[in-house]
């Protein structure tokens, strides 16, 4: 009976706790908001982070993949029984280069066989745009052709990427001494004709 009068004398504030109850709401949501937010933006941030890494490692295998020398190949030089091989290096990177060698691939002229000759050139350690030059001198009895094989550096021989051009080209060779031949006809005796009524010739 009393807790019916103290109803009567005090009611529940409904109003006031509808008001906490929308507060509360609305506390939860700006915080699932943030927390949203804080998702999202590492998301965000993970992905930019993924996409620099992979940027940067497709750059490098880029830089690895790109040209360092300019192979210059000279038309091979055939002087009587010797061929000569040659060209130019040119270390197009903005490194030195130690060690350098290049690999020519010589095919046999008997069996077709298929060999391998390392050639040093003039200089070794080329520093960034210096040149350099190679040359080998092969039999010409022993191989049909040759081709540049590619570019290598140190005792391992690793290769190192190359742009093969065109180089100097075979000077002309030397025009033959033209000769004049004189054949000598016996002298005829007399009038002597090919057809005559005596020699009748068959006319085709």
């Amino acid at each position: 009976m009393q807790i019916l009068n103290q109803l009567e004398t005090e009611p529940i504030p409904i109003e006031e706790e509808e008001k906490r109850h929308t507060r509360r709401l609305l506390i939860g949501l700006v915080c699932a908001l943030i927390l949203t937010g804080i998702v999202l933006g590492g998301y965000l941030l993970l992905v930019k982070r993924h996409e620099r890494q992979l940027a940067a490692a497709v750059e490098a295998e880029n830089q690895k993949k790109a040209p360092k020398v300019e192979v210059f190949v000279d038309d091979t030089l055939i002087d009587g029984k010797k061929a000569t091989l040659g060209g130019t290096l040119h270390n197009i990177s903005k490194e030195t280069l130690q060690g350098l060698a290049v690999e020519l691939q010589l095919r046999r002229r008997v069996g077709g066989g298929v060999e391998t000759r390392v050639v040093v050139p003039e200089i070794r350690e080329l520093a960034p745009d210096g040149t350099t030059r190679y040359r080998v001198e092969v039999a010409v009895q022993d191989y049909i052709s040759s081709t540049f094989l590619r570019v290598v550096t140190g005792d391992n021989r690793a290769a190192v990427p190359f742009k093969a051009l065109p180089g100097a080209e075979r000077p002309p060779m030397d025009t033959p001494v033209s000769k004049t031949v004189i054949v000598n006809r016996p002298t005829p005796k007399g009038e002597e004709f090919i057809n005559t009524p005596n020699n009748p010739g068959r006319v085709p």
